[in-house]
């Protein structure tokens, strides 16, 4: 029999302020030390047994199996106010509001509740448990709303900031309900911002503002800025069944039947959230190949990674686990190897990846140039992160000690970069609460062991006091890979709207933007750069939206906060000269919780379409996610994928120097291949634009592992590639372009088969 042993934590509610990670313990009992054992010994029948013996009391987000038990209390305490109180919150939180209404209500005109001094105590934020109802019974009939019009009746513009058009609730009377609430708190505390940024967000829903509703307390237009104005991208993934509704997770876009095309994989962070594949049929829809991969059954992941760990041309995927759990989230990763049969299988257990620490994140390169994908997997609470070594057999061995790579903190971010141009893979870390770590890569000593030390001092780069998603990328074309990290403020805070509402912003929130200066150090530019905004990130990455050249980024906002409500952020990279936000003309407001992204060019018309994943960690907290069609821009493009020999077989950590004249201008662009930021996955592949050039005079690829140049001159644009290793010709890929089949377009077509789930998510 084996064992874990955890300490236990009843959880029961998010306490007044809404402050995660302070919980009422409705027991009021101790915390506890208890055994979590296991007898199984394959996977994932060793996490199916650890989450079926767990308390659900120990994770806050396990509101269905909360509630049900709470109710079972109050139906045998029905004059318990304090129990009716809690099961009314994890009702809401629950997402069976209209049952939480029905026992908060009643306590608006209890005067035992409402005079009980023990629930009238504050607490360090100066709120008690009375304050507050006022508060959760706004919340809940603006998420009521929300769950009415946005869910049951979802449409493109559902959700999406500023609401408008199809977006304006059909059933008003929740959000009006909400919107009196909000005036009633605001006249209370003229200072309670969240509300009048919610009020807003209410209004918007209502379609107009009330009359009762001071202008004053209004958004005005002009704070609603388009500083580059993109054509609207156009949410098209109900209508192809790849939405998979549910709570915070991220997404891998890649080919993992090796097709051509390019398939989705979309995970989840609840314990029993299923794993999604969605194979992509070349002909505009797609197919849930879920169950027909051995997929049944591989459960969680706050995010997902993909990799060939053994060099077999096949793409397999790892899903770390644990991510935001604290002290429930003491749960073994998985590495799933893809059989090259349509199935995959869980190897964790004989790869040698068995780990118990909480984890969110997992980066793979090619550390030690040996040919294979190495792993550093990043943990939370204080607990040992690690760096494995591809052995070359399809196991790993853990060499964090013998690295130098070792080390105790809340890492919520990582990405390997090249930050002097050596050719060795450096790993910059980012952690929640603590500075960044920037690892030099050393390569190998006279022993063959790599090494790698802490140069975040002398580079200058340690982000701000708590951080969160982060990346390498060469913003700026100068042939020189810079860094972004996201701030992240620990606990409630209303970060993501301040800019919106006019109210001073904290620098110590703006994301950091390194400018690598070609020296070993870096400049932080992000106020150059027009980057000064607290944006709450939760999820991003990078992509090319418009085919110009020059890197774009997503960013997914938002906090488990069940009052977190802000829009999705995108910036269109100027030229190099600064970031412009196109959120509200390009569509891309969303103001559901934001996580993973992958910037994927899924129907091969040769512009980058944007998948997008939404959903928060409270079981109410659910959404769909986004696929963002590309409605193009005119410019034109390459698409290439990698054979690697004695590099890795798909070319990860590849540098591939794009030279091309555009309007009489020679200029030249600078891609590290890879799947972006460390939360979501785009294709390991290059995909790149190359605005009005018509031909590319030259493509530079250069092999770390060899330091091998590959160069191939005068390539035709708009095609997609394959690039073996050492080849002398780049051979075009027998892949074609495809017209997604969006509702209106088989409409169009006559064709109304299979339509019933385009009009509605499917809970």
């Amino acid at each position: 029999m084996k064992k874990l042993i955890l300490p236990l934590i009843a959880i029961c509610v998010v306490s007044c302020s809404g402050v995660i990670g302070r919980y009422l313990y409705l027991k009021e009992q101790h915390q506890a030390a208890v055994s979590v054992s296991y007898s199984s010994s394959t996977m994932p029948e060793i996490y199916h047994e650890i989450v079926k013996n767990s308390d659900p009391f120990t994770l806050y987000g396990r509101n269905n199996e909360i509630v049900a038990i709470l109710e079972q209390r109050l139906k045998n305490e029905p004059g318990n106010l304090r129990l009716q109180f809690i099961t009314g919150i994890q009702n809401i939180f629950n997402g069976t509001t209209q049952r939480g209404l029905d026992l908060l209500l009643p306590l608006e005109k209890n005067q035992e509740f409402l005079t009980n001094k023990k629930l009238l105590v504050k607490n360090d934020n100066g709120w008690s448990v009375v304050d507050s109802l006022e508060n959760f019974l706004a919340l809940a009939y603006l998420r009521l709303g929300e769950q009415t019009n946005c869910i049951d009746n979802h449409n493109g513009q559902s959700c999406v900031f500023p609401i408008s058009g199809a977006g304006i609730h059909q059933h008003k009377d929740p959000v009006r309900e909400a919107i009196t609430r909000y005036l009633a708190l605001i006249q209370k505390n003229p200072d309670d911002h969240l509300s009048v940024w919610l009020l807003n967000v209410a209004c918007q829903a209502y379609g107009s503002v009330p009359p009762e509703v001071p202008s004053s307390l209004i958004i005005p237009q002009s704070r609603l800025n388009n500083e580059w104005d993109c054509p609207r991208f156009n949410d098209i993934a109900v209508d192809l069944g790849i939405d998979n509704p549910g709570w915070a997770g991220s997404v891998i876009a890649d080919d993992f039947d090796n097709d051509g095309y390019l398939d989705i994989m979309s995970s989840g962070t609840h314990l029993n959230t299923q794993i999604r594949y969605y194979h992509n049929n070349g002909n505009g829809t797609f197919t849930d190949y879920t169950e027909r991969a051995h997929l049944t059954g591989v459960w969680e992941g706050l995010d997902i990674f993909p990799v060939d760990y053994n060099n077999d041309g096949w793409l397999d995927f790892f899903l770390p686990r644990g991510g935001w759990k604290y002290k429930a989230g003491f749960l073994p990763p998985s590495l799933m190897r893809n059989n090259g049969d349509g199935t995959f299988t869980d190897v964790t257990i004989e790869a040698g990846l068995m780990n118990f620490h909480p984890s969110q994140t997992a980066e793979f390169a090619d550390a030690d140039l040996d040919g294979d994908m190495d792993l550093f997997l990043g943990h939370e609470m204080g607990t040992q992160s690690n760096f494995y070594r591809n052995n070359g057999d399809g196991t790993f061995t853990d060499i964090s000690e013998e690295s130098g790579i070792s080390f105790k903190g809340y890492v919520k971010g990582a990405n390997w970069g090249d930050y002097n141009n050596d050719g060795l893979p450096d790993l910059y870390v980012s952690q929640f609460k603590k500075r960044c770590i920037l690892f030099r890569n050393d390569g190998l000593d006279e022993h063959g062991m790599i090494h790698f030390t802490d140069v975040t001092k002398e580079a200058g780069v340690p982000g701000q006091k708590s951080n969160f998603p982060c990346w390498w990328f060469d913003y700026n074309n100068d042939g020189w890979q810079d860094i972004y990290v996201s701030a992240y403020q620990p606990g409630y805070t209303i970060n993501s709207c301040r800019e919106f509402m006019g109210l001073p912003m904290d620098s110590n929130l703006f994301p950091k933007l390194y400018r690598n200066n070609g020296d070993g150090t870096f400049t932080d530019v992000a106020k150059k750069m027009h980057l000064g905004y607290e944006t709450f990130t939760m999820g991003c990455n990078f992509g090319d939206l418009d085919n110009d050249g020059w890197l774009d980024f997503y960013l997914g906002i938002g906090a488990p906060d069940y009052k977190a409500i802000f829009p999705n952020r995108m910036f269109h990279n100027h030229g190099g000269q600064f970031f412009e936000d196109c959120t509200i003309s390009g569509g891309f407001g969303q103001l559901q919780k934001g996580h993973g992204i992958a910037f994927c060019d899924l129907d091969y018309d040769g512009d980058q379409d944007v998948y997008a994943d939404f959903g928060g960690f409270y079981w109410g907290d659910i959404f769909g996610n986004a696929l963002y069609e590309n409605p193009g821009f005119g410019n034109n493009w390459v698409n290439i994928r990698f054979e690697g020999v004695k590099n890795n077989r798909y070319g990860v950590d590849n540098i591939v120097k794009l030279t091309f004249t555009e309007n009489g201008t020679q200029r030249t662009t600078y891609s590290k291949i890879g799947h972006g930021a460390s939360f979501g996955a785009n294709p390991l592949r290059l995909q790149a634009g190359v605005g009005k050039a018509t031909v590319i005079d030259e493509v530079d690829v250069y092999w770390p592992a060899t330091k091998t140049h590959q160069v191939f001159r005068n390539v035709p644009v708009d095609r997609v590639y394959w690039c073996r290793e050492g080849a002398t010709e780049l051979n075009e890929m027998p892949v074609h372009p495809f017209q997604f089949k969006t509702m209106e377009r088989r409409m169009a077509e006559g064709d109304t088969t299979n339509m019933s789930h385009m009009h509605h998510m499917n809970m």
